[in-house]
């Protein structure tokens, strides 16, 4: 099966060493309705040259070099890639086209403007491992190497000649990694030494495969290359083997390390582990040496002998001459962040986070930074970062193992741990002033400080106050929200028996609330999210759907349960784990779970949106995180494969027509989507008239944007004109005109 679509090339940003800064062309904002991904290209996986561009392959974006201008350009799943996990890329210089393979066992072939997209799993499902590992071409037929077999591919007939599955020994499934051709022959590095067969042979058999799975070849071979004549193999912690009458044997060199790939060139041998790169060529290895090499992940030499590498972290170099470049197409500095938080104007990533077992990751403190539609990238001196917001005009930020820190991400002003605040260390004298959650009251600041006595902090005007509570639950909470009594709300963690801890300092008063009738009747004990609505309710997150609590300050008493919506005759996703909920403008439930994101009214029981990764961009149905832009009402989606956004129709309003922004304005005849008509007084009346004055639309505003989809009360297109819009607040007491130009 195979689908074809047209593709356009996104501009991005250029680095070079030293530090060059071209204009990215960033996209301050983007049409109510419409996505946009945020794919981090500082870490490179897969890198392929033609005749006069360099590809290089993000886990879920291609990033392209044009030699011609050294322009960057890049092409994620918005704008025609198949949308899941890119494992390895290669261009066929006979026919000029690239070839993208992905993780699910899926490949697209880029061509001039076109991508076509291929997946025959769909018709001959495989078991285990479909991930396509390499890419080798020879004679118009595209070998693809897979973890069941390989997958040989008619380049010209866009068709699967044949495939060669289960090539272990006596027919057992195995896994190919990588081809090399040599003579008449393929030769295949496999999980179990390497294989080889002769191209005329019927290699469906897994008997007419020759086996190379002696003492010193038997396990896993990460790569084969050949390079002047001869066959080179790598295997992780035995080194470097090339074959020779028979035999393989084991170079002097590079011996019991790993290794990344293996690639040749017509003059060199380019070996690339994580922590160097090598060039072998007249039996001689020089190391490639780069400043700006910290991990990588792939390298080759192209016919101009310059080596470019896959960095972990500083994108696509390329090494000549003793000069390094650097190419970035602009975006987050990684692709999964732990959790968002939108904070003065600003949409703040963090890398960090801890493991299942709640110990500490190691990330250092990256803070990926967006705003007006570009990214940026502070570094804190503290790892593991947990969360940010923002208090009294200061900014604070959490970290799982070494406290508070406040001032911005890259320039802390002070550093809280044991030694100058309330914070307590849970193993000293290691880093373990394990925070895992800020929630900003006012001029001051909760912290959350997970596994110890004192679980909950206050700091504002520079003192701090620790609280601790009865029950054992209540050392380790993992995520706060502050309700409009200013009573915090703890979820605790479910390794903990769970449920969700309130607390007011002022009363001095706290509240244990689980799954029991009562004393909280929530819908599972372990909750996941905890979220303020502009009522004033408390919506929850579980393990088992949503619920709320209607009056927050009631929570203290006894016979206290919360409100199960009801959507479609059952609970409000009743079975679904809610991983993230967040609150737009017009009040509306935006709720991550591990199936997609929902859009619920304001009372749960109106669906307005259900995005999964069939439907949609999603690169991953997990949801971790979900933030807004109050202003623009712009989503933010934190998956498991990678960030995007989506520009919903709903922003806070500060009550007034003080901003109203019309976008776009004018309406060309090639635009399809929705009007934004933002900066309006909350909740206001919104009317459209032609220019006689003929109401043509009327809605309301969802928070403070209303929008309008080009048409009138019959679903007509609107005709070229200018229209007027009205808008007033409910009781009338205040007004804005504005005009929409519509060209068709």
């Amino acid at each position: 099966m195979k689908i074809i679509r047209p593709y356009v090339l996104v501009p991005a940003l250029v680095l070079t060493f030293p530090l060059l800064i071209l204009n990215a062309n960033a996209q301050p904002g983007i049409p109510i309705g419409q996505w946009r991904s945020h794919v981090s290209f500082n870490s490179i996986r897969s890198i392929t040259t033609g005749s006069s561009k360099t590809f290089a392959a993000a886990s879920s974006g291609l990033m392209i070099l044009d030699h011609q201008d050294m322009s960057v350009s890049g092409i994620t799943s918005m704008n025609g890639l198949a949308g899941a996990i890119i494992r390895f890329i290669r261009f066929d210089q006979p026919s000029e086209q690239l070839f993208l393979a992905y993780d699910d066992g899926t490949i697209d072939i880029i061509r001039e403007n076109e991508i076509e997209h291929f997946n025959w799993l769909n018709d001959t499902p495989v078991s285990g491992p479909v991930s396509i590992h390499h890419i080798t071409f020879h004679q118009g037929l595209a070998y693809l190497s897979a973890g069941y077999g390989v997958v040989v591919f008619d380049i010209t007939k866009r068709q699967v000649k044949e495939t060669w599955r289960n090539l272990g020994a006596g027919g057992s499934q195995l896994a190919i990694h990588q081809s090399a051709l040599l003579g008449d022959s393929i030769f295949l590095a496999t999980g179990n030494g390497v294989l080889a067969g002769r191209l005329n042979d019927n290699l469906l058999d897994f008997s007419k495969w020759k086996r190379y799975d002696e003492a010193e070849m038997n396990g896993p071979v990460k790569a084969v290359s050949v390079f002047e004549g001869i066959l080179y193999a790598a295997i992780d912690n035995a080194g470097v083997f090339h074959l020779e009458n028979g035999n393989w044997i084991l170079e002097d060199f590079l011996q019991r390390e790993v290794f990344q790939s293996l690639n040749s060139s017509d003059d060199r041998l380019v070996i690339c582990q994580s922590d160097h790169v090598w060039q072998m060529a007249g039996g001689t290895l020089s190391e490639v040496i780069s400043p700006l090499l910290t991990e990588s992940q792939f390298a080759l030499e192209d016919d101009q002998g310059t080596v470019w590498i896959g960095d972990n972290e500083n994108g696509l170099l390329s090494v000549s001459g003793g000069t390094t470049n650097q190419y970035i197409a602009n975006g987050p500095a990684f692709n999964v962040p732990f959790r968002l938080s939108f904070s003065e104007g600003k949409l703040f990533a963090l890398e960090g986070g801890y493991a299942n077992d709640f110990s500490a990751l190691g990330r250092p403190g990256k803070v990926s930074i967006f705003s007006a539609g570009r990214w940026d990238l502070a570094n804190s001196p503290l790892n593991d970062l947990t969360d940010l917001t923002a208090a009294g005009g200061v900014t604070y930020l959490s970290s799982y193992g070494y406290g508070v820190q406040s001032g911005p991400p890259g320039a802390p002003d002070v550093v809280y741990n044991e030694t100058n605040s309330t914070l307590v260390n849970a193993n000293p004298p290691g880093n373990f002033v394990n925070v895992t959650a800020l929630a900003a009251a006012g001029n001051g600041i909760w912290v959350a400080n997970y596994n110890a006595s004192s679980s909950l902090h206050w700091f504002t005007d520079g003192s701090w106050q620790a609280y601790s509570f009865p029950f054992t639950a209540a050392r380790y909470p993992l995520s706060l929200a502050v309700d409009y009594t200013g009573s915090v709300w703890g979820a605790l963690s479910p390794a903990a028996g769970g449920g969700i801890l309130v607390f007011n300092r002022n009363e001095n008063k706290s509240a244990y609330l689980t799954d029991q009738s009562g004393s909280g009747g929530l819908p599972h004990r372990n909750v996941h999210s905890i979220v303020s609505d502009r009522d004033g309710s408390m919506w929850i997150g579980t393990d088992n759907g949503i619920a709320y609590f209607v009056n927050p300050a009631a929570v203290y008493g006894t016979e206290v349960s919360a409100v199960r919506p009801i959507f479609e005759n059952r609970f409000l996703l009743n079975g679904e784990r809610i991983t993230a909920i967040a609150i737009d403008g017009g009040n509306r439930k935006w709720v991550g779970t591990e199936r997609g994101v929902w859009l619920f009214g304001p009372n749960g029981d109106k669906l307005l949106h259900n995005f999964t990764t069939g439907n949609s961009p999603l690169p991953s149905g997990v949801i971790r995180d979900i933030a807004i832009d109050p202003a623009s009402g712009e989503v933010f989606f934190a998956t498991g494969a990678g960030l995007v956004s989506f520009r919903a129709d709903a922003t806070e309003s500060d009550g007034s027509f003080t901003s109203v922004r019309i976008f776009p304005n004018p309406v060309t005849e090639e635009f399809n989507g929705l009007v934004g008509i933002s900066g309006l007084a909350t909740d206001a009346v919104v009317k459209i008239t032609d220019a006689s004055g003929k109401l043509i639309w009327q809605t309301y505003a969802n928070g403070g944007t209303a929008s309008w989809n080009v048409r009138d009360y019959n679903g007509r297109r609107a005709s070229s004109g200018m229209y007027l819009v009205f808008c007033a607040t409910a009781d009338g007491d205040q007004q804005f005109v504005g005009k929409i130009a519509v060209i068709e």
